[in-house]
């Protein structure tokens, strides 16, 4: 939907849909696709703040549990509506 990268857009939603969080493995095998994509994906969530993980560290050999920030995505929803309306 508007030019949005959909498997960013379905690893938000599978993470809305485990609000305890899921490793980047486990998002893999919801998508049925290459860990390196996901892992892509989900450094780009992270650095916008849509994302959050349990490690403020680099992620270097540890499991990390990777979790949905509801309220940003809200709150770029609400940028990204007004716009495209043109109310900004």
């Amino acid at each position: 939907m508007f030019g949005a990268n959909p498997i960013r857009g379905a690893i938000i939603r599978i993470l809305a849909q485990h609000p305890d969080g899921m490793t980047s493995g486990a998002i893999e095998r919801e998508l049925s696709t290459s860990y390196q994509t996901v892992f892509r994906h989900l450094q780009a969530l992270v650095a916008t703040g849509l994302v959050v993980t349990d490690s403020p560290e680099a992620h270097h050999g540890r499991r990390v549990i990777y979790t949905l920030d509801a309220a940003a995505v809200s709150t770029a929803l609400g940028d990204y509506l007004a716009y495209l309306l043109a109310r900004d």
